[in-house]
């Protein structure tokens, strides 16, 4: 499966990009399935305003992905977004420090990932 990775929210977006790529390729489980990948450019826009990056997952892997990934947001110093797009299905993930954990388990539990309506 692939999965989008795009992270919103920084000073520096691309910066924290890159920052996140250099975390999963020394990941052993994401060691080599992680790259950069443009933003499509839509019809009148002038250019892709947003890279991302494309991971390549076993089926099953994105509850484990996103807890990865709330462990590289609980290093971040400022409140970055990062939104994961799978199968039509877009997650995010927005909180900085240990609360980035937390978020993420709630997300992707071991039940896998699941709808958060805002009022929870």
């Amino acid at each position: 499966m692939d999965v989008e990775i795009a992270v919103t929210g920084a000073d520096d977006p691309r910066g924290e990009l890159e920052s996140l790529w250099q975390w999963l390729n020394q990941d052993g489980d994401y060691q080599g399935q992680v790259d950069f990948a443009p933003a499509e450019i839509k019809e009148g826009e002038l250019g892709a305003l947003q890279e991302f990056l494309l991971a390549a997952i076993a089926a099953g892997g994105l509850d484990a992905l996103g807890r990865t990934i709330g462990v590289w947001l609980g290093t971040r110093q400022s409140g970055i977004k990062v939104s994961l797009r799978a199968d039509g299905t877009v997650k995010e993930v927005s909180a900085s420090g240990p609360a980035a954990m937390i978020v993420a388990k709630h997300l992707f539990g071991n039940e896998g990932p699941k709808r958060i309506d805002k009022g929870e």
